[in-house]
């Protein structure tokens, strides 16, 4: 064997080697993040020293607690920025956070932006703005086996972040999808709405409420114009739970209900989701409460929360005619990361 050839072979080996090491003692080490460290450190370590200025951050950056779901430029590192192979590795990085139903949806919403370009095209309008490029990955923090940091994909009608604190996850909102076109015009057969099951689960859940259940759920005739626990908004903006509440359900509404929490849940990596789910109920569910806003037929602007101790669900669907979704999980405790995450900062970044 000549000698560039061996050692080609050798360094490769040590790589490979070393990778599976690294791995091996991640994955008695750290759990169920670790997927996300390891694609977060492949992520980071495949760009240059320029892009990963942009895609880092340290933990105690404001932008970590910064969020938003409008049109713009975001912080971190634009998908359209990266090459055919940086591309590769930042999607396999949002496959480490997301479930396959997650990444799907995600997709689609990225994809809603050229079909919105034509149609704002063809108005005479100007697009330029709607560019599935320009949604932005961000690192706060170190992606470690054990480590605490932070991961964010953000852009138009998206939100979404995984916060770990050694190795353990300890928040996973503001969590925000939305579509825009939520029905794509076209025959009944090319329709797709990115967001259908959100709404088709809870239009289920009405259908089985009885005259007295229905009148406690439905708690206005208008929908409100948007979620109301946008950017900045604190929970106090929902006020007290209104609704029909667990407790006043038969195992058959219980059984739709909590189908349309997990519908919200398994956005997140199947481990992620069943780690928040569990938590919901551990925390009781007797007064998660239903509420329903606006009207009941199809194309009727709507709104609709699921409000419980700790959290709260929103979906509003009112704007373009009642063709263009919003959805948000908040975590009142938990949203970027909470108590463990600011305990962390105080504690080891105090004097950084």
């Amino acid at each position: 064997m000549n000698a560039p050839l061996a050692i080609g072979i050798t360094t490769l080996t040590a790589l490979v080697s070393g990778i599976a090491i690294w791995s091996q003692q991640a994955e008695a080490s750290g759990g169920r993040t670790v997927p996300v460290a390891r694609a977060a450190k492949a992520f980071l370590d495949g760009l240059t020293a320029e892009q990963r200025k942009l895609a880092q951050r340290p933990l105690s950056d404001a932008e970590r607690t910064a969020w938003n779901f409008v049109p713009g430029r975001y912080a971190g590192i634009e998908i359209g920025a990266l090459d055919a192979g940086q591309k590769a590795v930042a999607h396999e990085l949002l496959r480490s956070m997301l479930s396959v139903r997650g990444y799907e949806k995600t997709s689609a919403i990225m994809a809603l932006e050229d079909v919105l370009r034509e149609i704002e095209t063809g108005k005479g309008q100007d697009a330029s703005h709607r560019d599935p490029a320009r949604y932005a990955l961000l690192v706060l923090g170190e992606p470690e086996a054990r480590g605490t940091y932070v991961v964010r994909f953000q852009g138009h009608h998206v939100s979404l972040q995984v916060a770990v604190r050694a190795g353990e996850l300890v928040g996973h909102t503001p969590q925000f999808l939305g579509s825009n076109p939520h029905a794509v015009a076209g025959a009944p057969a090319q329709r797709r709405r990115v967001l259908g099951a959100e709404e088709d689960l809870a239009r289920a859940f009405l259908l089985l409420l009885d005259e007295a259940q229905l009148q406690k759920a439905v708690i206005a005739v208008e929908a409100p114009k948007d979620v109301l626990l946008g950017p900045g908004k604190a929970p106090a903006e929902l006020g007290p739970r209104r609704g029909v509440a667990w407790k006043d359900l038969n195992e058959t509404q219980r059984g739709v209900l909590w189908r349309l929490v997990e519908e919200y849940a398994h956005v997140l990596r199947a481990e992620f989701a069943a780690q928040e789910l569990a938590k919901l109920r551990a925390e009781g569910l007797d007064e998660m409460s239903f509420a329903w806003a606006g009207g009941r037929e199809r194309g009727q602007g709507h709104y609709y929360r699921i409000h419980g101790l700790k959290f709260a669900i929103e979906y509003d669907c009112t704007q373009d005619d009642a063709n263009h979704v919003h959805t948000v999980w908040r975590d009142f405790e938990h949203d970027f990361g909470g108590d463990p995450m600011r305990e962390h900062l105080e504690h080891d970044h105090a004097h950084k």
